[in-house]
């Protein structure tokens, strides 16, 4: 029975004709800058923009695009004219039509012969991009190229590509190693812009817009985002055309659920003005708001994404739902009348319980994946970056194959995939972040809520917050429907960031003097929105970091630059007079003793982004105790080998010094210097772990003592000690270091994903991307050894013995096993697990598996999972191994 407080809420009333329909402040959907470029006239058919005629062909017969989306139709005339835009609209309003169409115009009629690039935030989204821009490319003649760091996926060679498709880091790292770069470039379009927001990420995409600006300024950037609070800043910043509108083409309907009541709260899309908001209505009692989501959708015919604020929670609900569910379906088996219209129940069941079999039939079985598999029967999944790729990847699959009834998720899944449903419900709107339990950021949810509702599937979409009691409701519905979201803002300011970025812009940036840095700083967004005294002192700072370190060298003043800069200086003391003050203000001034002051109008300070706060030890480039003398804007600086190697391995330059160091006290202990030491696996994995770059692997309480012992244990093999680590300027926990290193060590010493998880706690996919930065950190140290300016003849005598053991932990890392397999694992297809399940039976190398008897044959096809036609294709591959080697 509902509550008196739910019946009242089930009337209508005043009450609800304010709290039930406010509305987001409706910005202007189109606000050109007072920069002579002039409006431009909206067209509403794809005839009308005046494309090619092969162009206009792909988009109506293909396609199926006729007509353009009101955003559409705004931002096409200026994307086509070679305007840069900030495009700031809804997910799924046509974002990335717009960004195609103006690439297309760009690199094949306006200039022939030029590049586009198309950066997007993560792997998962640039394969999407690929596939929609291959599908134009092979009809009107342009090649796709993919660059996102994966050698696997980058098919066609970037140097052959018309149009690539790439991360904001990928795109960095090839401006530092291919001088000229942009050169060819035309076009830039930057996905997320938003992402500028990040801790992580946001520096790096921010870097590339600004040295787009700097270094190719006739190059047209588009911004795309769907969250944008100061859109009008951004677009400043990138003197860009702002286009913003909140205009779906599906309606998204916002609301709350609590105690099996629905409220909505609001709504957008096209023709809302004509439609009336629904009053409250409840939801069947399934025993609690997410059984009631979930069996509310399904008989709906939807799907639901449902957002949780950890793995933990995620996994909870998906086990218990699917668990739930899968009686349902069971009973929809016997009474098939009390089924959801149109739902094939026996099919459906078979076609999950497919899905958990493929998952659970991996080479390398996991305690995740059983979980996983477990949920799959009742058509609910976990989604998080705990899983395998291979795991998320049939997930994604099932849930747009419309296999799947519900994904529960952590936020991470907003922001990488495009994966949008008929509903989507966040249950946790906190976050536990330095010892507070805080809201969630609007834009983060923001981003969740735009997944509702699928374009030509449905009628509308669903977006609902789970309150924990009625005037909790309220409140929430207040602060993420009644709100725009956060104001994004820089993140360069971090020492991290800033140490990054200044070496790059010396080392391969081609910013050789002060001046000529600090103006390229300038051009950021950080430079944009904060006082340039305060940046070009951070800048400062950096620098006398890096000479410090030796990453670059000063090498004195250029009078070139020195008297340019005299000269420009004298301009402006000559032009320092003012036409618009009148004679008798002239006049007065020239009394002794009179002074004149302009009167104006008391304004409040802009707001800008919070980029001075507290910093970790492990951010501070220098002691905040040090004066900076600030150079000359004259002085010029050059990268050391050490420092250019560093830049274009991209590292932090602190994770370089750390190597470096780390690598010469490896030096002292082969040449005997430091006695009763040697170079252990451990040693080598501990110092990558040592380094910023590393994500690190936290232990749980259960594991502290442990991982304490360990470390104390170890720590006799350790290349740099705390107190080292200290004088470096970074300082991480003792406890964390010992369990990156012992976990790293495990996986190489061939211990199970099963063991490592059930052991250790670190899930499949947490492996995988320490796995690749151990693989990419020792790489570099191996780089770095090379690259030493160590002078000591007698340290530099220890580098062929050191760079032999670092090449073979190349091998081993990547691969997870011991050194006598690696000649195993050179055969494709072999893995780590059928690796050793060869040398098991006595074989060791491709030659002596081309030797393999029929008799030997049937006892390698009677193991698990193995078969006669697997074994020949493992011959014939060390076959051709052989052969490659010739």
């Amino acid at each position: 029975m509902p509550t008196l407080l739910q019946c009242l809420r089930l009337l209508p009333s005043k009450r609800l004709s304010i709290v039930g329909h406010f509305r987001l402040p409706r910005l202007p959907t189109r606000i050109l800058l007072d920069d002579g470029r002039g409006s431009h006239a909206m067209v509403d058919e794809v005839s009308e923009l005046g494309l090619p005629p092969n162009v206009i062909d792909l988009l109506v017969n293909q396609w199926n695009i006729t007509k353009l989306h009101p955003p559409q139709a705004e931002a096409l005339p200026v994307a086509l004219s070679g305007e840069n835009l900030l495009l700031a609209i809804p997910t799924a309003s046509g974002k990335s039509l717009v960004a195609y169409l103006a690439i297309i115009q760009r690199i094949m009629v306006d200039k022939p012969g030029s590049r586009a690039f198309y950066l997007v935030p993560l792997k998962a989204l640039a394969s999407e991009k690929v596939e929609e821009l291959r599908e134009a490319g092979d009809v009107l003649g342009f090649t796709v190229g993919m660059a996102v760091g994966d050698r696997a996926g980058e098919t066609v060679s970037l140097d052959q590509a018309d149009v690539i498709v790439a991360t904001s880091e990928k795109f960095d790292s090839l401006m530092r190693n291919r001088e000229g770069f942009l050169n060819q470039v035309s076009i830039v379009v930057a996905d997320e812009v938003h992402l500028i927001h990040d801790q992580s990420r946001g520096p790096t995409m921010e870097v590339n817009l600004a040295r787009v600006k700097h270094e190719r300024p006739e190059a047209q950037i588009l911004a795309l985002s769907a969250t944008v609070g100061n859109a009008d800043e951004i677009a400043k910043w990138l003197k860009a055309t702002k286009i913003q509108s909140d205009w779906r083409p599906v309606v998204l309907r916002y609301g709350t659920v609590c105690e099996g009541l629905v409220e909505p709260r609001l709504q957008v899309g096209p023709d809302v003005e004509n439609m009336e908001l629904p009053p409250p209505f409840t939801l069947e009692d399934e025993g609690d708001n997410l059984r009631n989501v979930l069996s509310s959708t399904v008989f709906d015919g939807g799907q639901v994404l449902i957002f949780r604020a950890t793995r933990r929670y995620a996994e909870g609900s998906a086990n218990k739902l699917g668990k739930w569910f899968s009686k349902r379906m069971q009973s929809w088996q016997k009474e098939t009348d009390s089924a959801p219209s149109g739902l094939d129940v026996e099919a459906r069941i078979e076609a999950l319980a497919e899905l958990a079999r493929e998952v659970e039939a991996s080479e390398e079985s996991t305690l995740m994946g059983e979980r996983l598999a477990e949920s799959l029967r009742g058509g609910v999944a976990f989604h998080h970056a705990g899983l395998t790729g291979k795991q998320r990847r049939l997930v994604e699959e099932a849930f747009r194959n419309r296999i799947l009834f519900a994904i529960c998720a952590t936020p991470t899944l907003a922001a990488g995939v495009n994966l949008p449903a008929r509903r989507v419900v966040v249950r946790d709107l906190t976050r536990w972040d330095d010892g507070l339990n805080r809201p969630l950021p609007r834009m983060e949810v923001h981003q969740m809520l735009g997944r509702a509702g699928r374009p030509r599937y449905d009628p509308l979409g669903d977006a609902w917050l789970i309150a924990r009691h009625l005037e909790h409701a309220d409140e929430i519905a207040e602060l993420y429907f009644n709100n725009k979201p956060e104001d994004v803002e820089s993140k360069l300011a971090a020492d991290p960031a800033l140490r990054v970025h200044v070496l790059a812009a010396i080392a391969t940036g081609g910013q050789r003097n002060r001046d000529s840095l600090g103006r390229f700083f300038q051009q950021t967004f950080l430079g944009h929105v904060v006082e340039n005294d305060w940046l070009q002192g951070r800048i400062d700072g950096i620098i006398a970091w890096l000479a410090e370190h030796r990453f670059i060298e000063r090498n004195g003043e250029d009078p070139t630059v020195a008297k340019r800069l005299a000269e420009n200086e004298a301009v402006e003391i000559d032009e320092d007079w003012d036409d618009e003050k009148p004679l008798w203000a002239q006049s007065a001034e020239s009394i002794e003793g009179v002074g004149l002051q302009e009167i104006v109008e008391t304004k409040p300070r802009p707001k800008r982004p919070a980029v001075i706060g507290f910093q970790t030890a492990g951010e501070l480039s220098t002691p905040l105790s040090d004066e900076i003398i600030p150079d000359s804007p004259a002085m010029t600086y050059a990268a050391t080998p050490f420092g250019e190697r560093v830049s274009r391995l991209y590292l932090d330059p602190l994770s370089g010094l750390i190597l470096r160091e780390g690598l010469r006290k490896a030096r002292k202990i082969l040449c005997r210097i430091i006695e009763d030491r040697s170079i252990s696996p451990w040693a080598l994995l501990h110092l990558v772990a040592c380094t910023p770059d590393f994500p690190p692997l936290w232990p749980s309480g259960k594991q502290m003592q442990m991982m304490s012992q360990k470390a104390n244990a170890m720590s006799d093999q350790t290349l740099l000690e705390s107190h080292e680590l200290n004088i470096l300027g970074y300082l991480p926990e003792a406890e964390s270091l010992a369990k990156s290193a012992w976990t790293l060590n495990q996986w190489i010493d061939e211990s199970t994903l099963r063991e490592i998880e059930g052991e250790l706690g670190v899930a499949p996919g947490d492996l995988r991307v320490r796995v690749d930065h151990a693989d990419w950190l020792v790489n570099a140290a191996r780089q770095i050894c090379a690259n030493d300016d160590e002078t000591d003849p007698v340290l530099l005598d220890a580098d062929v013995e050191l760079i032999e053991i670092l090449d073979i932990m190349r091998k081993r890392i990547p691969n997870g096993c011991k050194e006598d397999l690696l000649s195993l694992i050179s055969i494709r297809g072999v893995g780590r697990i059928r690796a050793r399940t060869l040398a098991n039976h006595g074989y060791r190398t491709p030659l002596e598996i081309c030797r393999i008897t029929k008799n030997a044959t049937q006892k390698l096809a009677d193991e698990r999972g193995w078969s006669p036609q697997l074994v020949q294709n493992i011959m014939q591959a060390a076959e051709r191994a052989i052969q490659a080697k010739r």
